[in-house]
């Protein structure tokens, strides 16, 4: 469909839109429901609205408006959600990928959120207490749109919207998303305990895996590995041990920890089971929470662990506000995963995961994100007024690996594969659409809503290492160029230009800024127009594509007050390629660009016009594309408050 077509289509253009005619200052009702689906692509909305498959997406759009949205630059989540609670671009909150450097080391760091180690620590025989506690803080800058409702009086319930871990201060009821991480500070380690002497010997990312014995009794030991104990002198992991009785008979398994029993059958879930990982016995100690998988019984033996979780009932960080609202829920609703991107994506990428083990575990956190909505939803409906946002994760995380399950083009594409799994995309869409339906009936027509995703979704076939490309180009200087090679430890410093970190980022080695930076303030803007006339020329040696569809200077497009922390050029890459996961992290790869041969198929890391976001709500808008800025003047003019000067959108309605 052609782009006017398609957003005409969404009756976006409605001249007579029943908000437009209300003055600033004057509310437009009491109560508002955003629902945020992550990842939700409008051109497959729109394909499987045409065959008849949402119904409560079109009856939505039908009486309101559905068109696409402009994402951010780049269009990363914690980026473009981070636009939606701030009212404007990166350059007022300061966050421009997952990933940033620190120019004094040029080492990545996690671009969300900051842990500061405890200090003035003093020692107690084996220990070490410290006088000021260590902290998490929150690197996103500026008011969050729901504080001018506090301002108001009027309630807010803001759940998992990502960017915003740990919890800005705050008296609405918030609950930490994406960036939250596992009781250990990274984005999720399991373990898996194995019976394949080959699979024990793997060294797989993000993972612990461990040779599972059963002896004569049928009785296997394992262990879980916690966090550090930092209040030792000599600091080591807290370590849990378990016990697992195999009953290959029944096909079951008993699992002995802490003197709790689990008995799951094979192909199951446990329920969540919480574990305390003592510090100082019996004073000091950190709760956490896992599930057990038993994969698989007989010949071959796996018991899959989650990465350890947060428990919401005692976290050991903050991850809600108030404190006890994570607390609230678990014991309404049950358990649940903290971590912010709970579907584990790397079991599947490592080959721990077959594609219906991952689509178990995607459809067990779709399906407890819609209970713990569920009791979100009850409660909005006994309020007065306020704002009810609720964020789902499951539509992004499984397109990310479901791509190639349907993409001919891919090279990773797996003819039964694709006969067996390849109904699960379509499936997720009209899941929520679902959602939407029970939600639509619940509020009633009095109630306004509004759908909204950070962006939509495009093949990732072909893999592109930039800094591969700024070696060749002789802007990287390297003392040694071996595959597998590390900018850190390669790079010569003292004769580089340019460097590449993070799934969007091209940074210059620019002098006062960089510890070792060669690049001055008068060459400064002529190479950044260079660098970007040359990018934006790169073509895949394979069949001539362009790579790059633009490259965006940083100063071009973003507001003053946090520029400094930005790269100096956005790569917006051409739909169906990538940066690699090597040249992210600043690793050197035998080509420039390569066949990506991993379940990791689908993505959005690209030029934003490339992937656009959906909208949707139950009212006719002002604006044929709105942006993800707009979304916040938008809700604050609902509730009757005017767009504040920090905010560079415009509401809508």
């Amino acid at each position: 469909m052609k782009r006017r077509e398609f957003i005409i289509s969404g009756g976006t253009l409605a001249a007579a839109a029943p908000f437009m005619n209300f003055g600033a200052g004057k509310p437009l009702g009491k109560k508002l429901l955003v629902l945020g689906f992550d990842g939700m692509d409008p051109g497959k909305v729109d394909q499987l609205m045409r065959r008849g498959e949402l119904p409560n997406m079109q009856r939505l759009g039908q009486r309101g408006a559905f068109t696409m949205m402009r994402s951010t630059i780049p269009p990363q989540s914690p980026v473009a959600w981070g636009s939606f609670i701030s009212g404007s671009d990166p350059g007022t909150y300061g966050i421009y990928d997952f990933l940033h450097r620190d120019p004094e080391t040029y080492l990545p760091m996690f671009a969300q959120s900051e842990t500061t180690p405890s200090r003035m620590l003093v020692g107690l025989g084996k220990y070490r207490f410290p006088l000021k506690p260590g902290k998490v803080v929150l690197k996103r800058e500026g008011p969050a749109f729901w504080d001018h409702l506090q301002e108001r009086g009027i309630p807010a319930t803001i759940f998992k919207v990502p960017t915003n871990y740990p919890p800005s201060d705050s008296q609405q009821r918030t609950l930490g998303g994406m960036g939250t991480p596992d009781i250990q500070g990274t984005y999720g380690i399991y373990s898996l305990f194995t019976s394949d002497e080959h699979e024990s010997q793997s060294e797989l990312s993000a993972a612990n895996v461990y040779y599972a014995y059963i002896d004569e009794n049928n009785v296997m030991e394992g262990q879980i590995d916690g966090p550090k104990n930092d209040l030792l002198k000599e600091s080591e992991p807290v370590i849990v041990p378990f016990r697992v009785h195999v009953d290959n008979r029944h096909r079951t398994a008993r699992i002995d920890i802490q003197g709790k029993e689990i008995l799951i059958a094979e192909k199951e879930y446990s329920d969540w089971v919480e574990i305390e990982f003592s510090l100082i016995s019996g004073l000091a100690g950190i709760t956490g929470m896992v599930k057990f998988y038993l994969m698989e019984m007989g010949e071959r033996f796996r018991l899959y662990v989650s990465p350890i979780h947060i428990s919401p009932r005692r976290p050991a960080v903050p991850i809600s506000t108030p404190a006890n609202y994570s607390r609230e829920l678990a014991d309404r609703v049950g358990l649940f995963h903290t971590i912010g991107l709970p579907a584990d994506t790397k079991a599947l990428s490592n080959g721990t995961f077959s594609m219906e083990n991952f689509i178990v575990q995607s459809l067990s956190v779709f399906e407890e994100s819609r209970r713990l909505f569920d009791y979100e939803l009850k409660r909005f409906l006994g309020q007065k007024e306020g704002l009810l946002f609720f964020y789902f994760s499951s539509l992004d995380q499984g397109q990310h690996m479901f791509w190639a399950l349907n993409d001919r083009q891919h090279p990773f594409f797996h003819p039964e594969e694709n006969r067996k799994f390849g109904f699960i995309t379509d499936e997720m869409y009209r899941k929520f659409d679902r959602v939407l339906g029970k939600a639509l009936q619940a509020v009633g027509p009095d109630v306004p809503v509004m759908l909204m995703s950070d962006h939509g979704f495009a093949p990732f076939r072909r893999e592109v290492n930039i800094n591969n490309w700024l070696a060749r180009e002789g802007y990287l200087k390297l003392t040694y160029s071996d595959p597998g090679a590390s900018i850190f430890d390669a790079a010569d410093w003292s004769s580089t230009k340019a460097y590449a970190l993070g799934l969007n980022g091209f940074y210059l080695n620019l002098a006062g800024r960089e510890s070792q930076g060669i690049v001055s303030a008068g060459e400064r803007r002529r190479l950044l127009e260079e660098i970007k006339g040359k990018l934006e020329a790169m073509v895949d040696p394979q069949d001539g594509a362009r790579l790059i569809t633009c490259a965006y200077i940083s100063e071009d497009h973003f507001s003053k007050d946090f520029l400094h922390r930005a790269p100096d050029i956005i790569l917006g890459f051409n739909r169906g390629y990538r940066i690699s996961d090597d040249s992210a992290l600043g690793t050197i790869s035998r080509d420039l660009v390569s066949d990506n041969m991993g379940w990791w198929s689908g993505d959005h890391c690209v030029d934003p016009l490339k992937v656009p976001a959906s909208f949707l709500s139950s009212f006719k808008i002002g604006k044929p594309v709105p942006d993800m800025q707009d979304m916040a003047p938008t809700i604050l003019k609902y509730f009757g408050i005017d767009t504040p000067p920090t905010m560079k959108g415009k509401a809508i309605i």
